[in-house]
């Protein structure tokens, strides 16, 4: 037994983990970034392409793979059809801005949603298959690139599925990806307090899919509902576990990436992981940022950890629990403030629950200002712009609000 195993199995539950383990993990390594993009949308209630070409342009200029069709591009609201051209169109931006991204990394992530569809679990697979060849057919008629990473979303048919199910229909998924690309699957593990919703794996069952899954590039974690209340109520000590489990497997194959957006610092913890993938919602706020975080880090300079602790400040502030849905408005009205996208609008089917109140607009606002992406003096200008209503407020009650924000 290795030594990389023997600490795997010395780690089994959150409560062996010390401030002193995660210290001793901490590592200035490359991290390989991918973003999760947004998907604008026009007042007319059409998507807005220009918006979204620009925001894919600077993410890849910023180093990071843009990561498509998953929570912050609206997935769940998306018909087929615009999916598919929001997937093509991504490949096609990210093709022309090639020459910032390493030869050997996809230039798209793209997510595939199996939820949707009213099939048992052995029908996962080939209904997965048929998605995919419409989208490789899509590429090749549009002569896009084939640097593409699939990310197949936890279908809800196997959270309380047998492990041996699970484990078989993982495999399946893997060789039906294996037939499009060569740059594999992230295999996405998703717990946001949703009860049947996203998986509840156990360690044995990570490792048995990791290991039997050669097609799995990179293992994205996103634990982020509430923990025990005996416990801090947001917790990453099971990321640290699930770490220890690919660097148990397959360290030199499998990337650990996350979207646990209060622990960024996560990508630093690989110790036994050749090279690191990185997804996280707060990344795109400003991708600008985040490739100076990075960089900050693998130089070993401490202003790496105020930068991250700004972007989690700032995504504590959008993430509001029992309420998933309303981080995607407050990243647009945060992404229209500081000019990467037109409208700070929600997708046109989003349920009113999850849309940012006009008053809760300074939120962002005050966030922009803070990490230095919008000017003091500007604000009122931005709040006349964009805040719904604001042409009703006399400028000196528009001055006071922005003097409350500190």
């Amino acid at each position: 037994m290795t030594e990389r195993v023997k600490e795997w199995r010395r780690f089994r539950n959150e409560a062996d983990i010390s401030i002193a383990d995660i210290q001793e993990r901490v590592t200035d390594k490359e991290i390989l970034a991918t973003t999760a993009m947004y998907g604008p949308w026009q007042p007319d209630g059409t998507f807005d392409w220009a918006s979204y070409d620009n925001l894919v342009r600077e993410v890849v200029r910023s180093g990071s793979v843009p990561a498509t069709n998953v929570d912050t591009t609206w997935a769940i609201y998306n018909d087929w059809g615009l999916t598919k051209e929001i997937i093509w169109r991504t490949a096609e931006v990210a093709g022309e801005e090639s020459s910032y991204l390493a030869e050997d990394r996809p230039l798209v992530v793209a997510g595939v949603n199996t939820n949707p569809l009213d099939i048992p679990a052995d029908e996962v697979a080939p209904r997965l298959r048929g998605m995919l060849a419409e989208i490789d057919r899509g590429l090749r008629e549009r002569r896009l690139t084939d640097r593409i990473r699939y990310m197949p979303m936890p279908d809800r048919r196997l959270y309380d599925a047998p492990s041996d199910t699970k484990l078989r229909v993982y495999r399946e998924i893997g060789q039906a990806i294996g037939e499009f690309t060569d740059l594999g699957m992230v295999f996405f593990e998703l717990d946001i307090g949703i009860p049947g919703f996203g998986s509840n794996l156990n360690l044995e069952e990570i490792e048995g899919i990791l290991s039997g899954t050669p097609q799995i590039q990179e293992y994205k974690s996103a634990l982020i509902s509430e923990k025990s209340p005996y416990r801090c109520q947001y917790d990453f000590a099971d990321d640290i576990l699930r770490i220890n489990v690919v660097e148990a497997v397959a360290p030199e194959r499998v990337q650990f990436s996350t979207g646990n957006d209060w622990f960024i610092a996560l990508a630093r913890y690989g110790k036994y992981i050749d090279r690191f993938g990185y997804l996280l919602g707060a990344s795109q706020m400003s991708p600008q940022i985040f490739r100076r975080w990075r960089e900050h880090v693998e130089r070993g300079e401490i202003c790496a950890l105020a930068i991250e602790q700004d972007l989690q400040a700032a995504a504590k502030d959008f993430w509001t629990p029992g309420n998933v849905g309303i981080y995607r408005h407050y990243l647009a009205v945060f992404l229209a403030m500081t000019g990467l996208i037109e409208h700070p609008l929600p997708h046109p089917r989003c349920d009113e629950r999850f849309r940012v109140l006009p008053a809760d607009y300074f939120v962002p606002l005050r966030h922009a200002i803070r990490l230095g992406l919008v000017e003091r003096e500007d604000a009122p200008g931005i709040v006349r712009r964009l805040v719904p209503g604001a042409e009703e407020m006399t400028m000196a009650e528009i001055e006071r609000r922005i003097q409350y924000m500190g």
